[in-house]
């Protein structure tokens, strides 16, 4: 290189321009790569003819020095990659790279310019994605996608011929399932687990570009391609045919929600199309969903969790209130400014039971009912948490009232309408169980020995601590006659409490459900829960001397810490109803409140230096349990002092009770709408800060 200067980007003259790469040809792959930047205006488009790069930084530094209008610019090394992969023999080729068009160290430039991004992509001729250099295990995947996602019609497509196509399609899934027996021998891995998949930006370039003018680039050469709407046709098939082995969910699933919304937006007769084909995709544009599926993305600055997402608002219209990206403002109230806007767009309070998470209390400057959308929260199990609300729908704690809600003048303080009705003063032993959700795999995987010992040794574990601390919670349960609310049995009304009310009773044999439950209350709550489980599962192997508690206790004393743990669940009947209670109070916490009533609520997972993992409550003695309208589960409230610094308030709010937002909980006998009817507790302004 023939330059030393330091290449500085020539402001921009106009607020729509951009700037456009010209990159000069070279014949040869050795040749120093050449550049040129110069301004265009969005509203030259489509004259300003450019191609727009899809690619991920990847934790790169910007260290390899290019030739731009006679000055080094330094780029990344995946960046150069790409542009020497698409620099051409003879021609020039203009690009937009945003690492490049846009001057990163101007935040007053970089935060108009991210307002534009959508536009850019969607007015792009091309969108090139680039997933890095291809290998040998990539080729096979994409030539495998290829295969899938591609179909033959002989002369113009009709719709019986579509159906079809997706019938071979998924036929060629269904042979591949079939031949992928392990992990192991998974073949799409290498491309679906590539970093750009999980990239929170590169959801906005593809997703607003023309569907056929995107293409997965690796060279010139057709074998070198994947033409973009290939991919999603085969993706369509993987998902359909539940293949399971890459998370798919992780990986593409916003990619296709939000490009279901965006063709709704486009062409509006699709709506209905969409609408009868069977899938778990929202067809009506909604913040919190996108949001939600977007809170496993990553991305280098956690502001552009938001930022990356405001052309996609824009193309569907939806979060009109959402300020324009500002990097100046501060990470809380980026997000704050978010959930008002999504809030006010989707006239509901559904995001309120994603504002907890193991991590956001990190964030300390967070408003309590605004999630950390830095974090994966408890979605990123795949959905497996049973902290998630996802079974919401069966209740109406607020009967049918419509959600009620106003802000603060400044947008801070969040007002509800509900009622305060009770009071939480006792916490039993939190229940953490830490096996990843996919652990069947790894235990009955035969090619990894260590893998499989690893996840059999974290299963027994889990069982061991869901065996002490169901106990636990059985003793506590032991402090009743009678359910003081419902006038139940306390047996019948801790068993509730545990599955949230969820398959205790079955309306197809509801008797065998109640036996199961039944059963094991009885076990557990025994003088000698111990004894009385070993002998359920292992007695008849005593002989006579079944009904001998002192052998009995010995053989547990020389038994392996999880013969006890798996007995509980071979229990009959009792151990169905052990597993479902395990299932659905992971990673909760039991309590008891003034009135009486139990529940649960969520824990939270964390890890000390060098400590394993364990689970810390939540809630804790003095909380407030709220109905709140509009939301069909109940809300675990912390009253705050209003001189301790967690949340200012205004003079308009001043005399009125102030609360921070713990979590949703299921809390028996109030969870049908048994107090919302209550006339007696008028309903009153409840503010969250």
């Amino acid at each position: 290189m023939t330059s030393s200067s330091e290449y500085r980007h020539v402001p921009l003259a106009e607020p729509r321009n951009i700037r456009v790469l010209d990159v000069e040809p070279a014949s040869a792959t050795s040749t120093e790569l050449r550049c040129k930047l110069r301004q265009v205006s969005l509203e030259a488009v489509p004259l300003a003819k450019y191609s727009a790069l899809s690619y991920c930084w990847g934790g790169q530094i910007p260290d390899h020095p290019v030739l731009c209008d006679g000055a080094l610019l330094n780029i990344t090394k995946n960046c150069l990659d790409a542009i020497m992969k698409l620099r051409r023999p003879q021609d020039t080729i203009t690009l937009w790279i945003d690492s490049i068009c846009i001057d990163q160290k101007n935040m007053a430039e970089k935060s108009t310019q991210v307002a534009l991004m959508g536009e850019i992509y969607k007015h792009a001729d091309q969108v090139i994605v680039w997933l890095g250099e291809w290998d040998d295990t990539l080729r096979k995947a994409v030539e495998v996608v290829k295969d899938i996602g591609t179909v033959e019609y002989s002369g113009e497509p009709t719709p019986e011929q579509g159906l079809l196509g997706q019938r071979q399609m998924q036929d060629k899934v269904k042979a591949l399932k079939a031949a992928t027996r392990h992990p192991s021998d998974d073949v799409l891995g290498p491309l679906y687990h590539k970093a750009w998949f999980g990239r929170m930006w590169t959801v906005q370039e593809v997703e607003l570009a023309r569907g056929n003018n995107i293409l997965v680039y690796n060279g010139p050469d057709s074998s070198d391609q994947l033409p973009w709407n290939v991919l999603i046709l085969a993706t369509d098939a993987l998902l359909v045919c539940h293949y399971d082995w890459i998370d798919l969910s992780r990986t593409v699933k916003l990619h296709k929600q939000l490009l279901t919304m965006i063709i709704m937006e486009r062409w509006p007769v699709m709506k209905e199309v969409y609408k009868m084909k069977p899938g778990d995709l929202v067809h009506d544009p909604m913040v919190w969903t996108i949001m939600c599926d977007a809170r496993e993305k990553e991305a280098t600055n956690v502001k552009d969790k938001v930022f990356a997402l405001y052309g996609v608002f824009q193309e569907l219209k939806i979060a009109p209130a959402l300020p324009s990206p500002d990097y100046s403002k501060s990470i809380e109230d980026i997000y704050r400014e978010l959930t008002v806007a999504g809030i006010e767009s989707d006239k509901h309070l559904y995001v309120l039971y994603d504002a907890p998470s193991d991590h956001r209390h990190l964030r300390p400057g967070l408003a309590s009912w605004v999630p950390d959308w830095s974090d994966p929260g408890w979605r990123g199990r795949g959905n497996m948490d049973s902290r998630i609300a996802v079974s919401r729908d069966r209740f109406c704690a607020a009967g049918p009232a419509d959600p009620s809600w106003k802000f603060s003048a400044d947008g801070r303080q969040l007002l509800l309408r509900g009622k305060i009705i009770d009071e939480i003063i006792f916490c039993g032993q939190p229940l953490c169980c830490l096996a990843d959700s996919n652990i069947v795999a790894q235990l009955t995987n035969p090619r990894d020995s260590a893998s499989r010992n690893t996840a059999a040794e974290e299963y027994k574990d889990d069982l061991r601590e869901a065996y002490t601390t169901l106990k636990s919670w059985v003793q506590i349960c032991s402090w009743y006659d009678k359910y003081p609310t419902t006038g139940e049995t306390a047996a019948q009304a801790f068993c509730r409490t545990l599955t949230q009310d969820f398959g205790v009773e079955d309306n197809n044999n509801p008797e065998s459900k109640l036996e199961a439950s039944n059963a094991w209350f009885r076990t557990m709550s025994s003088s000698n829960p111990d004894v009385e489980v070993f002998r359920a599962v292992h007695g008849d192997r005593l002989g006579a001397r079944k009904n001998d508690d002192t052998l009995i206790e010995y053989v547990i004393r020389e038994s392996p810490p999880a013969m006890l743990p798996l007995a509980a669940i071979q229990m009959k009947p009792g151990g169905s109803f052990h597993s479902a209670a395990r299932t659905f109070s992971t990673r909760k916490g039991f309590f008891i409140t003034e009135a009486g009533r139990m529940g649960t609520a969520a824990a939270r997972v964390e890890a000390g230096q060098g400590e394993p993992r364990r689970a810390v409550n939540l809630v804790e003695a003095g909380d407030q349990i709220a109905v709140l309208a509009g939301l069909e589960m109940p809300l675990v409230l912390r009253p705050v002092n209003i001189g301790d610094g967690k949340g200012a308030i205004g003079d308009e709010q001043k005399g009125k009770r102030v609360y921070r937002l713990v979590t949703h909980a299921y809390v028996h006998g109030i969870m049908y709408g048994e107090v919302w009817e209550d006339k007696s507790r008028p309903l009153e302004e409840i503010i969250l800060v």
